[in-house]
């Protein structure tokens, strides 16, 4: 599953121009979004110079030059450790079977409902809605999880939040090892509910652990991996269960593989749950770190919930971010909603083709990486954060068009459509992220982004719902058209949208206020 919660910013190549977004984490913001509402204006102004000087990583430009001249003596406070890449192989792994899980089941959905038909409804739809919840369920556990999983990561660590993301889904594989008889449908669910808790508190991890572990020329890089380990995850969940559940096979045969497909999810879940996965360093690893953990004091506990209330009135406030909250969610709740249903739309067309509908479901998570990294590239590049969006938008909408109508054609076809179909809507997640960002600032970013993911969620649910009943009733084309008429609406939101780059903005000032500062020789 590309999930959303999982921040695809860093998927763009590192070292590109000025980017304040490669140490920009919850914390960071957070405690700029204090301090530049606070009266401590020179202390505001040195941090967020800190920032700036802390993102700058284009050698032999400009910025670099006034980076080198400003950069002080405390490079004997800052250290990278060699134990941060296995670290992050860690979490990566336990993020690639969490997300393993959300797809194993609705990606055999005629299997499982074939399998699990006596302790199913009588009615089709009311099947067809029981198991889609095993995909469901991930997106409901999110929204009310997601802001008390960013708190306990920021304040607890890395170590607690991965231990409980590991520990929950080795304990829901376990409850699914003992799900597996078709009159305990209520069992797998179960498991499965404990799986979708798991991952909402290891959905925020990847640009936390690269901001306290590695320098600011890896940060991009490992948060990238750490992206890449759920990707993968759902990739690989995508393939294996059609490879080893058929419909076709024996009822035995059936339960020896679910068996395996289970038992193996648990072994991996408890080996990386007794590996250990330090907080942070004793050392931090950049100079933006450094100045956070040097100003903690500026930080009360006490002001972290008035903070964030503050937050929220603002971006509720912001006309510009409520639209990107609303186009956002509509178009990952799109992706949401093909993912999760991708069996039942094209089994329609091309009967016992699990195999094939497995690999169209890893052509979707795939080639939306490459899209990911693309739309960063170009962003970075050209700034365009509005028109950049907008564009990869229509390009989503004319994609979704093309993969309905070239649906009854060869799998080839579909496998042509479903390449171009991923690499837009998932090559819109980091620029529409970008754009929130820019909109919002200074609001921590994780703050907004977390709102985003919320929308998604619920879009998914509602998308996932309404599109499989009518495929049902009306068959998988106008169950298509419900969709092609939601990312119309989603496109028209996008272009509403007004290009008021605060962000840029306070970058552009800091770097001004830089070179009168340190004028160049």
């Amino acid at each position: 599953m590309l999930r959303p919660g999982v921040s695809l910013l860093s998927l763009r190549p590192s070292g590109s121009s000025l980017d304040i977004r490669a140490v920009s984490s919850d914390q960071l913001n957070d405690k700029l979004y204090l301090l530049v509402h606070s009266n401590n204006e020179s202390t505001a102004n040195q941090i967020i110079t800190s920032q700036t000087n802390s993102a700058v990583n284009n050698t032999g430009s400009k910025i670099q030059i006034i980076y080198d001249k400003i950069e002080s003596t405390e490079k004997d406070e800052i250290k990278t450790y060699g134990k941060r890449w296995l670290i992050l192989l860690i979490f990566s792994f336990i993020s690639l079977l969490s997300s393993f899980n959300w797809i194993e089941y609705n990606i055999v959905q005629d299997v499982v409902i074939f399998y699990f038909n006596s302790s199913l409804p009588d009615d089709e739809i009311d099947k067809i809605d029981a198991v889609n919840w095993f995909s469901m369920v991930y997106m409901l556990c999110y929204i009310p999880l997601v802001f008390p999983a960013m708190f306990l990561l920021e304040r607890k660590g890395l170590k607690l939040s991965c231990t409980l993301g590991a520990f929950l889904t080795f304990l829901g594989s376990v409850i699914k090892c003992f799900s597996v008889r078709p009159d305990l449908f209520l069992v797998a669910m179960t498991g499965q509910t404990l799986c979708a808790i798991a991952q909402a508190f290891t959905l925020g991890v990847p640009a936390r652990l690269s901001a306290l572990w590695f320098g600011p020329n890896e940060i991009g890089l490992a948060t990238s991996i750490g992206v890449f380990g759920n990707q993968l995850g759902t990739a690989i969940g995508f393939v294996i269960p059609p490879r080893l559940i058929d419909k076709n096979d024996k009822i035995e045969i059936i339960e020896k593989n679910f068996y395996l497909m289970f038992i193996t999810v648990a072994l991996l879940c408890a080996i990386f749950f007794v590996l250990l996965i330090s907080d942070h360093p004793n050392k931090p690893p950049s100079k933006a770190q450094l100045e956070i953990r040097k100003s903690h004091n500026l930080r009360q506990e006490n002001n972290d919930f008035k903070i964030f209330k503050l937050s929220l009135v603002n971006l509720f406030k912001n006309s510009n971010y409520c639209l990107i909250l609303i186009s956002y969610g509509i178009n990952t709740g799109v992706y949401y909603s093909i993912s999760t249903l991708l069996n039942l739309t094209i089994s329609k067309y091309h009967p016992n083709e699990n195999e094939n509908i497995g690999v169209i479901g890893l052509i979707l998570v795939t080639s939306g990486l490459v899209g990911a990294v693309i739309s960063g590239f170009i962003l970075d590049r050209t700034k365009q954060f509005k028109w950049t969006t907008l564009v990869i938008y229509v390009c989503s909408f004319a994609a979704m068009i093309l993969f309905s109508f070239t649906l009854k054609f060869s799998i080839w076809v579909i496998f042509l459509t479903t390449f171009l179909l991923g690499f837009f809507m998932t090559g819109y997640l980091p620029v529409g992220f970008e754009l929130a960002a820019e909109v919002t600032y200074p609001v921590s970013e994780g703050t907004s982004c977390g709102l985003l993911n919320t929308s998604a969620q619920i879009f998914g649910i509602l998308f996932t719902y309404v599109q499989g009943h009518i495929i049902v009733k009306r068959g998988p084309f106008y169950g298509n058209l419900f969709l092609i008429l939601a990312l119309f609406i989603g496109t028209i939101l996008t272009a509403l949208v007004k290009p008021d780059f605060k962000r840029q903005k306070a970058v552009d000032m800091v770097i001004k206020q830089i070179e009168e500062q340190e004028p160049m020789s």
